[in-house]
């Protein structure tokens, strides 16, 4: 009988832990935009609790829908966490949305896995955020060229918070001299974040008896 009480307190145990990770993952952290996310029902997991002996937190915690390469977002979007435990199951794992603030302030974000017996494993990860193009001021020089001579299109490209990451003109392909007349150029620049801005430059071709208009 001692043996059977013994058994029981146990369960018991799980159960409660379980209990614990369904309750937890109804929470919201306002600063963070964390709320529970997939994972198994409590009833399921309650279930595998009185059936499944496990004393590992789940592994291979990763991150969907996490910044780019160089750590920024630049439009709203939301994240989870995912993992694997194949002993118990995963019951439930965090997820979020970003902070759309302009910042080049890092902000950390921790979240969190739960397994079908309430044990938990953790991983976080940094972000900033700049959902504003670069700008962009253009000229041609010269702006007034005659045939066949050579004229180059600069972008001249500002980005105040990530930064530029690149810029061209024309697609850094050679001006067209050979027609008369105004040409018009299309310049972008693109910053780290992701943001594309864009702006346009004109400048004339014109013969040795000609003038433009």
């Amino acid at each position: 009988m001692r043996e059977a009480a013994m058994g029981r307190t146990r369960e018991h145990g799980m159960v409660s832990g379980l209990a614990w990770a369904a309750s937890l993952a109804t929470l919201t952290w306002a600063g963070l935009g964390l709320t529970g996310a997939h994972g198994l029902s409590r009833d399921d997991a309650e279930h595998l609790a009185a059936a499944v002996h496990d004393t590992t937190p789940p592994t291979g915690l990763r991150l969907e829908g996490g910044p780019n390469p160089d750590g920024w977002y630049s439009a709203p979007a939301e994240y989870r966490w995912t993992a694997e435990d194949r002993d118990s199951g995963i019951v439930w794992c965090q997820k979020g949305s970003v902070v759309t603030i302009d910042t080049d302030v890092l902000r950390r974000v921790t979240g969190t896995c739960v397994n079908g017996v309430g044990a938990a494993a953790h991983a976080g990860f940094s972000y900033r955020y700049d959902g504003t193009p670069p700008t962009l001021d253009p000229v041609a020089e010269p702006a007034v060229v005659a045939p066949r001579r050579v004229v180059v299109a600069v972008p001249r490209a500002r980005d105040a918070l990530s930064g530029v990451a690149g810029q061209s003109c024309n697609g850094n392909h050679v001006l067209n001299t050979r027609r008369p007349g105004m040409h018009r150029v299309r310049c972008v620049a693109r910053d780290r974040a992701g943001n594309l801005g864009t702006a346009t430059v004109t400048y004339w071709v014109v013969g040795a008896r000609g003038r433009k208009h």
